[in-house]
């Protein structure tokens, strides 16, 4: 929203989730919290229709296919992009007969759609979603904001995750790993986790040593300052498209370590620019945790070459110039049409 406003765009944005230091106006819709998270979304479409009407927007972008982008359908808001986000496509849209009605509802009454990697667009095509009006661009980081890989220490070696403590993240692979590291090299590790979430209490439950310093959330500054200071950051999630963590990771000079899945392999090739282990194995990933922390070489050729591909693939100012591009068009199609959210 920040860089359409920067941009000269007039926005407007309308959420259930109350945030902080938008440059844009925004209209926070309330909800009763008693109530499922789907009725929530579907008895706040009056309000936030109303919103849309006075605002009278040329074109609607709707984050999140399960709850923005139902209500976007529910409220016949016209033209309409969605931008996926990954779990609601990769997830959420399998749990049941109910989440693929509604995964194919959606689509089939948006304009466009957006996916941030290539796996995530190859799924939403599996619902009959034509891959010609779904545009495939990274959220991307600013890459402008991390200075290239400083000197680090040769010890401690810190590892990071900055994932949330959620169960897709599967942090506590993690924590196995760590403690599987071989005793003369685990004294060597520190492992720092930046991230809050629901599974926080019983992650500190399997960290009995402890091994893990937890952080909780941090803001852009604090996070930026760990990511300089790490060695090597891990992401043991489970389902994922680009990942915009790994991306930072990478801009900062850390070595990646991460699950291989699609939405990574992406990113990383393994023994090259990082490594990759099985998803949920955790001495698959103690292994790689000792050869991370062994191989300076490894890490040094790492910090060139990523920061290298996040500049040409992973650029947010790049990718948000393709997205504002598509609105544009899709704006002035729907100008010439008469057809208006």
């Amino acid at each position: 929203m920040d860089y359409f406003v920067r941009r000269g765009h007039e926005c407007l944005l309308v959420s259930l989730e109350e945030g902080e230091g938008y440059d844009c106006s925004v209209a926070y819709l309330e909800s009763t919290q008693w109530l499922p998270r789907f009725l929530r979304y579907t008895t706040s479409v009056t309000a936030a229709a109303r919103h849309l009407r006075n605002f009278a927007p040329e074109l609607v972008n709707a984050h999140f296919l399960p709850n923005y982008g139902w209500m976007a359908t529910r409220m016949q808001a016209r033209p309409l992009v969605l931008s996926t986000l990954g779990s609601d496509i990769l997830v959420s849209a399998h749990r049941t007969a109910l989440h693929r009605w509604r995964t194919r509802y959606v689509l089939a009454r948006c304009d466009h759609v957006t996916s941030d990697g290539a796996n995530l667009t190859r799924e939403i095509a599996t619902f009959g979603y034509p891959e010609e009006r779904i545009l495939t661009v990274p959220f991307g980081v600013e890459v402008e904001r991390f200075e290239p890989a400083p000197e680090r220490p040769e010890s401690p070696i810190v590892i990071l995750s900055t994932r949330r403590l959620e169960p897709v993240y599967d942090v506590e692979t993690l924590l196995h790993a760590v403690g599987r590291v071989r005793r003369e090299k685990r004294n060597r590790l520190v492992l720092r986790l930046a991230g809050s979430g629901s599974c926080e209490q019983a992650l500190r439950r399997v960290d009995v040593e402890p091994r893990a310093q937890f952080l909780g959330w941090l803001d852009t500054p604090a996070l930026m300052q760990e990511l300089a200071a790490a060695h090597v950051y891990v992401s043991t999630s489970l389902s994922d498209s680009t990942s915009v963590s790994l991306l930072e990771a990478m801009a900062a000079g850390c070595l990646p370590v991460v699950s291989d899945i699609d939405g990574n392999r992406e990113w990383v090739r393994d023994g090259e620019n990082g490594l990759l282990f099985p998803s949920g194995d955790a001495d698959a990933l103690a292994r790689c945790l000792e050869k991370a922390a062994d191989d300076a070489p490894l890490r040094a050729r790492a910090a060139t070459a990523n920061r290298q591909i996040v500049a040409e693939r992973g650029s947010w100012r790049a990718s948000m110039a393709r997205v504002e591009h598509l609105f544009s068009g899709l704006a002035a199609r729907a100008r010439r049409r008469g057809v208006g959210a």
